[in-house]
């Protein structure tokens, strides 16, 4: 009798904390936020259809994510058919500076961290640096006072050297590699993110700046990128990227790209070298790139990187 009396209460108090431990988890989470879900018009050009937003106590954002949609095409976007696409989160200091802030994908692996320094004691950015997930520095954004961004620099594979610049030319770094010759008061600067590699590891970008030109309204276009291999041989690059030079070798008539102010900068765009050429065999490689310009049809001849595939 004793040793069935016993049981009975222990299966009592295991029924008992089994069913305190259930109040307890559907308690939490209906105190699990939720976040405020904002499902946007259409998708934007890499899919987005939707974003959850996470606040703090404080109103502060700390947490976003992003979704795409599994449901096809559609004039509406259902909430149960969104798939999470990638997320951020973010961190603050006890002046509300936006110290750091991680972006993951899908897989929720991370992709890079954004670190934020603002002025002392207060919430305005000083300098962001944003690092890959090998804790390697990708881009810096140097801000005004005011905390507008200012300058804005592209860094290589090793994180180490300047590769791309847009906004005010900084007085302390320049492009790696230099620029070409100044033309109407423009230069033409390019370098790739690695100096060697296979030739799917090559991003190469092409930043324009203004020395001294005083107009803003000067357009500039892209019209021959020159690929040789050591032995001097050129290679021509894939039928879609072909010159805009017509067959006088004048440049054209219709420029859509815009050049910077005086004092300023803008990396007009970068490019993948498995995009714009053949399979390449392993050598060493010099690139140049030509411009046109619009005022007086002038050229602007880059710099020339050398770079090796492997």
């Amino acid at each position: 009798m004793g040793g069935h009396a016993m049981n009975k209460d222990l299966s009592l108090i295991i029924t008992l904390g089994i069913v305190l431990l259930l109040s307890i988890s559907a308690h939490t989470q209906e105190l699990e936020p939720k976040g405020e879900l904002r499902i946007y018009p259409r998708a934007t050009q890499i899919g987005t259809v939707a974003n959850r937003e996470f606040k703090d106590d404080k109103g502060r954002i700390v947490k976003v994510i992003y979704y795409d949609y599994a449901g096809g095409f559609s004039a509406k976007f259902r909430e149960e058919l969104l798939r999470e696409q990638s997320s951020s989160t973010y961190e603050y200091d006890e002046y509300d500076c936006a110290i750091k802030s991680k972006s993951y994908n899908r897989l929720r692996n991370l992709i890079s961290v954004e670190e934020v320094r603002c002025v002392e004691g207060t919430s305005i950015p000083l300098l962001t640096t944003v690092r890959n997930s090998s804790d390697v520095k990708q881009r810096e954004s140097r801000h005004t006072e005011t905390g507008s961004t200012q300058t804005v620099l592209q860094f290589d594979s090793t994180g180490e050297k300047v590769i791309g610049i847009n906004g005010e030319l900084p007085g302390d770094t320049d492009l790696v590699h230099g620029w070409g010759n100044a033309v109407n008061g423009f230069a033409l600067g390019i370098a790739a993110d690695h100096e060697s590699g296979s030739q799917q590891d090559f991003r190469v970008y092409v930043t324009v700046k203004n020395v001294d030109n005083d107009s803003w309204t000067v357009m500039v276009s892209p019209v021959l990128v020159e690929l040789k291999q050591s032995n001097g041989q050129v290679i021509q690059e894939k039928a879609t990227y072909t010159s805009n030079l017509n067959e006088a070798g004048a440049c054209p008539t219709f420029l859509q790209t815009g050049a910077p102010r005086a004092g300023r900068a803008i990396i007009q765009y970068g490019f993948n070298l498995d995009e714009r050429f053949d399979p390449l065999p392993p050598d060493k490689y010099s690139m140049t790139i030509t411009y046109c310009m619009s005022e007086r049809s002038e050229r602007l001849v880059s710099n020339t990187i050398q770079i090796e595939v492997n």
